[in-house]
């Protein structure tokens, strides 16, 4: 859970210092910059799922080479894929603000904070693989030092930039920069100490073979599928809050902040269903998996009710810490309602995520997030329409709501695969899901 939250902490400092200037049009430019990036990185989100389970999976069957292996190919993709995205900066940056269409005010500022920000493109890809790595070998510590680390860089930075520089939405952009870059350094360090530097010149000249990449993407297409349409959702989100005006686009930013922190939060649980059952389905044993969920579920409902109880008493000293504008503190009260409630919709949807990315079944998860996806996109509009902001939220409710319905129902299926001929829950392998 300390290490899922590094991530949400970064927008939340950048959001607070940002919040300083007083102006709302600069905190909607860095939501609005954030959901640009939002979606683009999700793109890569097989660095983080299948790494994670190929990882754990490996170490179940007690592969090490395997398990170095899963690591490396994701790191090479994060590289290039980093440094294409860069390149590409231009058109993604025309493209991205023309869908979301963010007032006249807003724009330019948006624009400036991504141009920015993308220079950490490799860094932050690469980061997320190592950090995947880590989780699969049940290092979570790790994780959480690391990113505890670039938080507190980023939070020093953030101040000195913005604050004392004066440099502001492009000084919040470059301190993420330069602390997501120490991290991934920071990162490839540690990792060397942990396995020698020859095993990883062992996994490179063997990571270049065609076969594997094929069924590595085939899962990821996947994956990939299945993410886009959850950052599209969020993406959706905001463009149907840019039409509500800045006011309620700034309000958005800021409980988008706040729900990404409890969204964390409550993935640590996913997270440790993911490393452990991808583990017990790795040597075959489906006891093993089902005490795995039983006792991930029982966690993530009681944290979810804690941090929900936790957002009802918050609300004032929160708002009073992200912005210094009294109308802007009034308009993000207005929705905390939906805030306070989401916690203990969402557990299912997270903790389901986990168990099945343990288990690679990644068409599994791309087909229930688009039966969701089909009901949450005609619902955001007739409720956006009829409620405004509060429709907004409510729709963002029914998506969570659908999705952790739509993968308890194939949680069955899953478990009594465990143990049998299919007990190997790879791409590579026969399964429900192909």
């Amino acid at each position: 859970m300390l290490a899922a939250i590094a991530t949400p902490l970064m927008g939340l400092v950048d959001t607070a210092v940002l919040g300083r200037l007083g102006d709302p049009a600069i905190i909607a430019a860095a939501g609005i910059g954030s959901t640009i990036f939002t979606v683009v990185y999700w793109c890569f989100s097989f660095l983080r799922y299948t790494t994670t389970a190929l990882v754990a999976q490996a170490l179940g069957r007690r592969a090490d080479g395997e398990a170095d292996l899963a690591a490396m190919r994701p790191m090479i993709a994060a590289i290039v894929g980093g440094s294409a995205l860069w390149a590409l900066q231009a058109p993604i940056a025309s493209i991205a603000l023309r869908l979301l269409a963010p007032p006249a005010a807003v724009t330019p500022l948006a624009s400036a904070y991504f141009h920015a920000r993308i220079w950490s493109a490799p860094f932050t890809l690469l980061g997320i693989a190592q950090c995947a790595w880590f989780i699969g070998n049940g290092r979570a510590r790790t994780v959480m030092r690391l990113q505890l680390a670039m938080n507190a860089l980023n939070a020093v930075l953030a101040c000195f930039y913005v604050l004392v520089l004066h440099w502001g939405i492009v000084g919040a952009a470059w301190a993420t920069v330069t602390s997501e870059a120490c991290m991934s350094l920071a990162a490839a360090a540690r990792m060397l100490r942990m396995v020698p530097w020859q095993r990883w010149r062992a996994a490179f000249d063997r990571s270049f073979v065609a076969a594997p990449w094929r069924r590595l993407f085939a899962a990821n297409l996947d994956i990939v599928i299945r993410t886009l349409l959850l950052t599209g959702a969020f993406a959706l989100m905001t463009e149907r809050g840019a039409r509500l005006g800045t006011l309620a686009l700034a309000a958005n930013q800021i409980l988008m902040q706040a729900f990404l922190l409890v969204a964390n939060l409550l993935d640590g649980f996913a997270v440790a269903a993911e490393v452990f059952g991808a583990r017990a389905i790795g040597a075959g044993s489906r006891a093993a998996l089902v005490e795995i969920v039983r006792r991930s579920a029982q966690l993530s409902l009681f944290w979810g009710m804690v941090l929900a109880g936790g957002l009802a008493i918050i609300e004032a000293p929160f708002l009073a810490a992200m912005t210094a504008d009294p109308a802007l503190r009034r308009e993000a009260a207005s929705y905390w309602a939906w805030l306070a409630c989401l916690p203990v919709i969402c557990i299912w949807a997270f903790l389901w995520d986990g168990v099945f990315m343990g288990a690679v079944r990644t068409r599994t998860l791309r087909n229930t997030m688009l039966a969701s996806v089909s009901i949450y996109v005609p619902a955001l509009f007739l409720l956006a329409s009829r409620w405004g902001n509060n429709g907004i939220w409510a729709a963002l409710a029914l998506l969570m709501a659908a999705r952790g319905v739509a993968l308890s129902l194939r949680w069955p299926a899953l478990r009594d695969s465990v143990g049998g001929r299919r007990s190997a829950l790879t791409d590579s392998s026969p399964s429900p899901d192909r």
